[in-house]
């Protein structure tokens, strides 16, 4: 039924289990519909986000030094 191979039922697990919030951000779906997130190399799947969390995650190429460096970079040029 859905990309990535999983049905509507196994879809509507993960949602309750995430509380019908982004794994990311934790902010409601309503009204945008949750992106399934997967491993670009495996295709094995993670969770469910919002566009912009999965749209971020992909701007990263999934890279946690690359999602660590931009965390620090905020730190450090955080605005008072």
């Amino acid at each position: 039924m859905f990309q990535y191979g999983i049905t509507r039922t196994q879809f509507d697990e993960m949602l309750q289990r995430q509380n019908n919030v982004c794994d990311i951000c934790h902010q409601p779906f309503a009204p945008q519909s949750p992106c399934i997130d997967h491993d670009h190399t495996t295709g094995a799947i993670r969770g469910l986000l919002c566009n912009n969390c999965n749209v971020g995650l992909g701007c990263y190429k999934d890279n946690p030094e690359f999602l660590r460096n931009a965390i620090e970079y905020l730190r450090k040029n955080k605005v008072i």
